[in-house]
């Protein structure tokens, strides 16, 4: 466990809570936030034993809309609607949040763009511009920008609304994907053009949205489930935002993917809220797979595996990060066709957006099924997400394999637009 801390998160946390997948690893973070929270705002005074009458309180999360936490009912109502909260999936389904549209990032024609909502139409391009390299947008002296400002006048205008609507609910935790890739279909805003994909939201975005709900004593957690271990590039992409957070959530190449295995990362000052003598008031839950044996050895295989330069020819030691896995000029000449909407390439995931029309931009749409086809003839298998398609290698994989494979995913491309 100590080897597990120390080697994610460089000393924030200080304790590992061990279950079985993803979804549930973000079910004990927001247990876990919803009683900091409480302990810290003193919600807990209202339901000290003895008293008559209880007053009605009501947790709920701060998310961005599109993004995806689980399909456990849990993890499903911390986020805004999409296909699979529909009422074929999910009857149960309310969505307990305020969910933020947020602003994204997109290399288009070869160059890096800033696509914002219409709240922040005040804001003239100069004063954001284009981006020549995707690092210019993780620089962190975008902090004190006029566009850092304008998005902290947006987050707290969200929230002190809620707030003043809902007098019994309480934003009582923050949940974002780290550098967010978010999943989107079909997301009400003018700015996403009723198109769905992979979204990279700005980084500058999220450290505004993590430091105001600091301010508020607002826990944050990180679900670092689908992005963690050198996914993006980085070991744990809080790396690349720059912040850190309460809680961390952690799955998948954690074990390599190669069998179920979970970990939620949390504070001592977490762990003190649920300290106390009455059994309710410890964290009652627990798996009866916890922290077995083989997900374990595994996990500590696979990540010894990811750091060591002579088993991973990736690794830059000097800064634990990965080197550029995806062919720049490819990405470029993929980037500027002109059936393609948007690009997202970092760290081991490249995805690709098909300009189409609305009816072909839902979750749903066989759109792009031809281009599958073609592309398994190559010995490519992939998962589209409506009109989005996307790669997704290894940490160790080779740059050479990652060019292989956008090379015929460009020939094939071409092959399917001419169709």
């Amino acid at each position: 466990m100590g080897g597990l801390i120390s080697f994610i998160h460089a000393g924030w946390a200080s304790l590992v809570y061990f279950s079985d997948n993803g979804s549930t690893a973000i079910e004990i973070a927001l247990k876990m936030a919803f009683r900091k929270f409480c302990v810290d705002h003193e919600t807990l005074l209202e339901f000290s034993e003895g008293r008559d009458e209880k007053k009605h309180i009501v947790v709920k999360v701060l998310a961005l809309r599109g993004s995806y936490h689980g399909d456990t009912l849990g993890a499903m109502e911390a986020q805004a609607p999409l296909p699979y909260t529909g009422f074929l999936q999910q009857p149960w389904y309310t969505g307990k949040g305020l969910f933020l549209d947020p602003p994204t990032d997109i290399l288009f024609n070869g160059a890096w763009n800033l696509s914002l909502l219409e709240f922040f139409a005040e804001i003239v391009p100069e004063e954001y511009g284009t981006f020549s390299t995707r690092d210019e947008i993780f620089d962190k002296s975008r902090d004190t920008s006029t566009l850092a400002t304008t998005y902290l006048a947006y987050v707290s205008k969200q929230l002190q609304e809620y707030s003043g609507n809902t007098q019994s609910a309480h934003v009582g935790a923050l949940i974002i994907i780290q550098t967010t890739i978010l999943l989107r279909w079909l997301i009400v805003s003018a700015v996403i053009h009723g198109a769905g994909g992979m979204h990279m939201v700005d980084p500058l975005f999220q450290r505004v949205l993590v430091n105001e709900c600091r301010n508020r004593k607002i826990p944050v957690i990180f679900d670092e489930v689908f992005t963690g271990f050198w996914r993006l590039g980085v070991e744990t992409p809080a790396e690349l935002l720059g912040c850190k957070p309460d809680i961390a959530c952690y799955a998948k190449l954690m074990t390599g993917g190669m069998i179920p295995l979970a970990v939620t990362l949390a504070t001592d000052a977490l762990f003190d809220s649920f300290s106390g003598d009455p059994k309710l008031q410890a964290l009652l839950h627990g798996h009866s797979y916890s922290a077995h044996a083989m997900g374990c050895a595994t996990a500590a295989k696979a990540i010894e595996w990811f750091k060591d330069p002579e088993t991973n020819h990736n690794i830059i030691p000097q800064g634990g990060i990965l080197r550029e896995l995806w062919d720049e000029e490819l990405v470029q000449q993929i980037s500027c066709h002109s059936a393609v909407q948007r690009v997202v390439v970092i760290g081991t995931l490249f995805a690709l957006e098909l300009k189409v029309d609305a009816s072909n931009s839902t979750y749903a749409s066989l759109y792009v099924k031809s281009l599958l086809q073609l592309l398994r003839e190559d010995g490519i298998f992939m998962r589209p997400l409506g009109n989005v398609v996307y790669l997704m290698c290894g940490p160790c994989t080779s740059p050479e394999i990652c060019r292989e494979l956008l090379s015929k995913l460009y020939i094939r491309f071409g092959e399917f637009n001419r169709v």
